[in-house]
């Protein structure tokens, strides 16, 4: 009479990493949150200090110089233009089409040089010198503050899309570089409203 013994099985374990919620795009929103505040003190600031100018503060304010808007349109186009192509990086990313999420990233990055280069070129233009004036004080602060978030966010984008390229492409990958694409997408909305308020409101 053999001794048969029921074989023991052990149930499958899930895997050991923890399924974490996306607290990079947490984080992401609270820096961004952060952000806002900031900019939202230093943009008021800047309005009060206008208004306060004289009985026609546009003229009073300004003071004679001259603001090339054409160049900083151009340089709005070249950021909105930027956003369409991390949009596509991040599409590609998500669907593991390698080829396209580099040629999307590479070209969003080279956009997003072309706009700070743009601004630069600008800013010498206006001859914007600290001290020579309460706008110029201001103007070159606020848009100081507006063009760091931006090369903060391609700085961002740039390292979770290399990031995502390098092992992490698909749905995992994609969710760190969907959070420096929304970052990429609040950085391109704090300059545009820098810009209505300094360039265009002035």
């Amino acid at each position: 009479m053999s001794d048969t013994t029921p074989a023991l099985t052990t149930p499958a374990l899930a895997s050991g990493r923890p399924q974490r919620p996306r607290t990079q795009l947490v984080a992401t929103g609270f820096a961004c949150a952060a952000i806002s505040m900031m900019m939202a003190g230093a943009l008021g600031f800047y309005m009060a200090r206008r208004h306060a100018s004289g009985p026609y503060p546009g003229s009073d304010w300004l003071d004679g110089l001259a603001v090339p808007n054409p160049q900083f349109d151009y340089a709005l186009l070249t950021l909105g233009a930027s956003m369409i192509t991390a949009h596509w990086a991040l599409w590609a990313s998500r669907r593991q089409d390698t080829a396209h999420a580099w040629t999307a990233i590479a070209t969003t990055l080279l956009l997003g040089l072309g706009f700070v280069n743009m601004v630069m070129y600008s800013l010498n233009r206006m001859g914007v010198e600290i001290g020579a004036g309460e706008y110029q004080n201001l103007a070159f602060a606020t848009t100081g503050l507006a063009l760091a978030v931006v090369i903060v966010g391609l700085l961002y984008l740039g390292l979770m899309g290399l990031r995502s390229l390098g092992g992490s492409v698909g749905q995992q990958g994609s969710t760190a570089f969907g959070a420096a694409v929304f970052f990429w997408d609040f950085a391109a909305l704090v300059w545009t409203v820098t810009w209505f308020t300094v360039y265009v409101v002035k």
